[in-house]
């Protein structure tokens, strides 16, 4: 179980990685505006109507997050195909702790744009619950020796 809620939580992983290097791109190598603007369903008038410094922090915060986004998940990534696989508790409790917190903020974020990357939330939370729950039960479960004999 172990294996299969790694497997999960790598794939969570290359999902936020290949996201956030995608919006970077975006906004920085092609000189587009944040898609928050898309997401939250402003149309080109108001898009238009809002000022310059307005896009200016939305771009900022857009590169700010998704960098973190980014760098989040390769920091995570070895720590769950060495440590986590290798049955560490800490790795297990860091994971639980840090990726639960950043689904957690994703859904209140995306609750100020009306939800409009809830597909993708969604998504990422099934992944995170699965595959941290996968990994609960070895982790967690306790095992006693008694005169050579397991009991659980």
């Amino acid at each position: 179980m172990l294996k299969k809620g790694s497997t999960l939580l790598s794939i969570w992983c290359g999902i936020n990685f290949i996201l956030a290097f995608i919006i970077l791109c975006y906004v920085i190598v092609l000189k587009q505006n944040s898609p928050i603007l898309q997401v939250a369903s402003f149309s080109e008038a108001e898009i238009a109507g809002l000022s310059a410094k307005v896009i200016a922090a939305l771009n900022c915060f857009t590169i700010l997050y998704n960098s973190c986004a980014l760098m989040v998940s390769v920091l995570t990534w070895p720590l769950i195909r060495k440590n986590l696989v290798a049955g560490e508790r800490s790795a297990f409790w860091m994971l639980a702790f840090v990726i639960g917190f950043i689904e957690v903020m994703a859904f209140l974020a995306s609750s100020y744009i009306g939800h409009g990357r809830w597909q993708v939330n969604v998504l990422q939370s099934i992944l995170y619950i699965v595959g941290i729950g996968l990994c609960a039960y070895p982790m967690l479960k306790i095992n006693h020796r008694l005169q050579g004999q397991t009991i659980r």
